[in-house]
């Protein structure tokens, strides 16, 4: 079994604006280089003051210490302030630093919770003192530096300068630190979420039960909750949508009290709102990033769900979509957001708040705010049932949409996999009556040709920045495939490895073992496991590989159809 594994340093490249800096007292006896974050977002204080957090990414400075002197210095000391912000602080004392010898200190700053008060931009600076046991004034090392203090609702999508970025890894940088605008703990959230369930699900509570339809329930009856409060989506100003959008990747959001207060909002501050209202409720919620738009949604039992947040529209915006019509649309958009992030489409990427929680990435404290609640209390005035009744919900969180309970597709009851009971494409199996694997009289053509299964679609160059990606035959719910891949290569294992490497560019890792001609796999995403077998052969341009796979919480289910895919290859 081979094993490969994209560096994670990779996405640390242009982390920081690096300030290198040869600071040194009057005999020369200290070097000292600055390596300095561009900005500061106060909204994201928790992370800065967490050394663990995020591995350590998201620091103020790091300052590179070396001794030019012929003298071992002992008890050097280096400590900074933040005038108005910070008073002198101790950042670490190295016991001896032997001539030539380096060490590297970091700050960590820890900003008081009033940080989250600020309402504008400024510039403001850090002054460094360094000094060590028998230094004289001349000596110590006395430094300053500028940087931009952002204010409270700015966020800024990367930190890598827009003429450095070459991207969506690099135009995405910060998109853990969205985990932070979304703020179950808020008073004014907790609030709001009481009375959503309180007068919309009529005191039901979607996390008691662990159910992934009643968590559907919940997530539109929120809908609808925004729905009858005529809240408006402001769609004047989404997610970066290229590399070119560099007005775009610092955004001014609103927070979610400011969206449930204000009644309105963009999909960025829509998604972190309905996040922060589910988490608060006990959901595990994820925010989808796609190009140039974001949506919210849960995972439960290994699944994923999504709703169109923006479906209550706004004025010119066209017309108003029912909580079902938003859940559906949610989940069609949820199918072709799997397919792009199995097929390693960089600008697909999920912000999943819970576990960046568990990673350091929390969110700022806010005071509780009597006149806010008392907003809530008037657009609760608007509230009423969900249409449609439980059951109603219930039906269609099971059977609709590609991410439903069972199956992990967009079938049917329990099965999720094409439209029948219990199955993936017919009644009682994975793809024809009784669990065959029902096959079509359609077959691909050329070298490795194989019957595509009754109701599957076949697309030619599906993923075209992946040119090797020649074909592919896909399940309804986009859960199974077999996929074609033509290499220039001599051989199998080569054009294996050619393969692993251009997965791993667009942030996955394969895993395979060759037997000969066959082929065992399992490709990670950040979408999950796509568990698959192949045969190999000779091909138009040296190499053809026919994978026929599904993902991990479907193999069970299309297994009666991958095994005719497979045993058809000719």
């Amino acid at each position: 079994m081979k094993k490969w594994f994209l560096p994670a340093l990779v996405a640390l490249v242009g982390l920081v604006l690096t300030c290198f800096a040869l600071f040194k007292g009057g005999d020369g006896d200290l070097a000292v280089e600055i390596k300095k974050a561009p900005f500061i977002m106060p909204a994201v204080h928790n992370v800065y003051a967490d050394p663990e957090a995020l591995d350590g990414k998201y620091y103020l400075f790091k300052a590179k210490l070396t001794n030019t002197s012929s003298t071992t210095l002992e008890d050097v000391t280096i400590k900074y302030r933040i005038p108005g912000f910070i008073e002198w602080t101790e950042l670490g004392v190295i016991g001896q630093m032997f001539p030539g010898q380096s060490g590297v200190v970091a700050c960590y700053p820890k900003f008081n919770e009033d940080i989250t008060q600020k309402t504008t931009q400024s510039m403001e600076k850090v002054e460094i003192a360094i000094d060590w046991d028998g230094a004289s004034d001349d000596d110590t090392v006395e430094e300053e530096f500028g940087f931009k203090m952002m204010s409270r609702n700015e966020f800024a999508y990367s930190n890598i300068a827009a003429s450095e970025i070459s991207g969506y890894s690099d135009m995405f940088d910060n998109n853990d630190l969205i985990a932070c605008f979304v703020t179950p703990g808020d008073p004014v959230v907790k609030y709001y979420t009481q009375i959503v369930q309180e007068k919309v699900m009529k005191g039901e509570a979607a996390s008691v039960s662990g159910k992934p339809e009643d968590a559907a329930r919940f997530l539109m009856s929120l809908y609808e909750a925004t729905r009858m409060a005529h809240m408006v989506y402001s769609g004047t100003k989404g997610i970066p949508t290229s590399a070119d959008d560099v007005s775009s990747l610092v955004q001014t959001l609103r927070l979610p009290r400011e969206v449930i207060t204000g009644n309105t909002g963009l999909c960025i501050e829509l998604s972190c709102f309905y996040a922060s209202v589910m988490s608060a409720a006990g959901i595990d919620p994820v925010i989808y990033l796609i190009p140039g738009h974001a949506y919210p949604g849960f995972r439960m039992q290994g699944q994923y769900y999504a709703i169109e947040a923006t479906m209550i529209n706004g004025e010119g915006l066209g017309g108003i979509g029912t909580a079902q019509q938003a859940f559906q649309k949610g989940q069609e958009e949820l199918q072709e957001f799997i397919k792009q992030a199995q097929a390693g489409n960089p600008a697909y990427t999920i912000v999943d708040i819970h576990e960046l929680n568990q990673k350091g990435v929390r969110s700022m404290a806010l005071a509780d705010d009597t006149f806010l609640k008392q907003k809530i209390d008037q657009i609760a005035l608007n509230f009423g049932t969900l249409q449609g009744g439980g059951e109603q919900l219930l039906a269609l969180s099971k059977g609709n949409g590609g991410g439903g309970n069972g199956g992990g597709g967009g079938g049917g009851n329990d099965g999720g996999g094409g439209g029948g009971n219990d199955g993936g494409g017919g009644n009682d199996g994975g793809g024809g009556n009784d669990g065959g694997g029902s096959v079509s009289g359609q077959r691909t053509s050329g070298p490795l040709s194989f019957a595509v299964p009754r109701g599957w679609s076949v697309r030619n160059r599906p993923f075209p920045q992946l040119p090797v990606y020649t074909l592919v035959a896909e399940s309804p719910d986009g859960m199974a495939n077999a996929a074609v891949y033509d290499l220039r290569a001599g051989s199998v294992e080569e054009a294996m490895g050619q393969l692993q490497q251009l997965f791993a560019q667009y942030g996955s890792e394969l895993q395979y073992q060759v037997n000969g001609n066959h082929v065992e796999g399992a490709t990670y995403s950040n979408m999950g496991t796509w568990m698959w077998s192949g045969t190999a052969g000779r091909g138009p341009q040296g190499i053809r590989l026919v994978a026929v796979g599904a993902s991990d919480m479907a193999v069970q289910q299309y297994s009666g159809q991958l095994g005719s895919i497979l045993s058809s290859i000719r």
